[in-house]
């Protein structure tokens, strides 16, 4: 374990408050030097399966809580997100096992509309906390997970917000 987590850190780097780029994504954000970055190589250590495997990944400073961009082959067009609202939950309860709680709806981030997921699993200690955050880029399902254990995210939560509000799709 103590090996993985050294592996680990030699695979982030620090993110700056300033426009980044994600990779190859048509995306940007405004980080924070409280944000660290996966690099690539930690990517494909962290998601061994490259189904699913997210395109870039931001975790806190304290590493209790992922922030994954993921442009999924999966079709969506912008006129869709308000019916992906209304039927993606019951994908969610289908798939995801002992859901405790679930919220759905829309709202909008810089000009873009996006269904927004926010759900909750029992976990050892604390519950775990899952925010999907999905819309349309270039015809394509564009979506960002957060992912930490309730308390975890909470502590960290300005600083999420702060990324996932500073988005933009390119």
């Amino acid at each position: 374990m103590k090996r993985t987590l050294s592996l680990l850190a030699l695979t982030l780097g620090t993110a700056f408050a300033a426009p980044m780029q994600l990779g190859s994504l048509p995306v940007t954000v405004e980080s924070s030097p409280k944000l660290l970055v996966l690099t690539d190589k930690g990517i494909r250590s962290a998601f061994p399966s490259a189904a699913g495997r997210p395109d870039a990944v931001f975790l806190s400073e304290d590493r209790k809580v992922t922030v994954a961009f993921e442009w999924r082959d999966g079709k969506l067009a912008p006129n869709e997100i308000d019916k992906l609202a209304a039927q993606y939950p019951a994908v969610i309860r289908a798939q995801v096992p002992n859901i405790k709680t679930l919220k759905a709806g829309t709202v909008e981030m810089n000009g873009k509309q996006w269904a927004q997921f926010v759900f909750t699993t029992p976990g050892q200690g604390d519950d775990l906390r899952r925010e999907q955050l999905i819309t349309s880029l270039g015809g394509r399902l564009f979506v960002v997970t957060v992912a930490a254990k309730v308390k975890d995210y909470s502590k960290n939560e300005d600083t999420i917000r702060a990324l996932t509000g500073s988005i933009r799709l390119n």
